[in-house]
């Protein structure tokens, strides 16, 4: 008898699907009893559980985009967004470990900047970078907003931290074709990261990454360049 065959990634997918939203109601339902906690221990519990939460799902979210662009089936939904509101939500959904390890944030956006995306991809792309930064930041960031005449932007994640090792340096300059995702999750965010700016393209322009140390707080910042 013919054993049935299926292929695995679409199952793969779908599940993932099925956990990231699940995982979007736990880390709704962390939110709320953090709320309602008043004990500081809990609280800090509460926090890197909340955390821990943000990453896998970013991690999900990223396996999902990989698939899709695998298939060809990429989404892209762009129209005009405001840049104030979009940090000013991302800065909220990871409020509760900002405050647990007393990380200050400053921001220096315009009220008027608007630029053309797809917002799900480029909430994605930026939550994790903030995520990153929260991990190894010491205890401040620093997120600017600088949109160019074309309609393009730019946007930096600063910390003072101790910047990005060698190795992040070397992988954000290759092309995405060169970078080895197999071997670290490093190289897997870093395609994922050059992935959605690329997919991003306006007047034979493309988005694009940059990493470098030494920035505006004397550790790493992370660049991303939409046209």
């Amino acid at each position: 008898m013919t054993q049935p065959t299926f292929d695995f990634s679409t199952v793969l997918a779908s599940s993932v699907h099925d956990m990231k939203n699940s995982l979007c109601l736990l880390i709704q339902m962390i939110e709320e009893v953090s709320e309602q906690v008043t004990d500081s221990s809990a609280t800090e519990k509460m926090a890197k559980v909340h955390y821990e939460a943000q990453r896998i799902n970013s991690s999900l979210m990223q396996m999902l985009t990989l698939y899709r662009e695998n298939n060809d089936a990429l989404p892209l939904n762009i129209d005009q967004h405001h840049l104030d509101e979009l940090v000013e939500e991302l800065l909220l959904n990871n409020e509760l470990y900002l405050e647990q390890r007393g990380i200050t944030v400053s921001t220096e956006i315009d009220e008027s900047a608007v630029a053309w995306f797809d917002r799900d991809l480029i909430c994605n792309l930026l939550n994790d970078i903030i995520i990153n930064a929260m991990r190894y930041t010491a205890d401040k960031l620093f997120i600017e907003v600088q949109t160019k005449n074309d309609g393009g932007c730019q946007i930096r994640v600063h910390d003072n931290g101790d910047g990005f090792p060698p190795v992040m340096l070397k992988n954000a300059a290759m092309l995405m074709q060169e970078l080895k995702v197999q071997q670290a999750r490093t190289g897997l965010g870093l395609y994922f990261a050059q992935l959605i700016a690329n997919a991003h393209e306006r007047n034979d322009k493309k988005g694009f990454i940059e990493l470098k140390n030494n920035g505006h707080l004397g550790g790493g910042v992370f660049s991303l360049t939409l046209p």
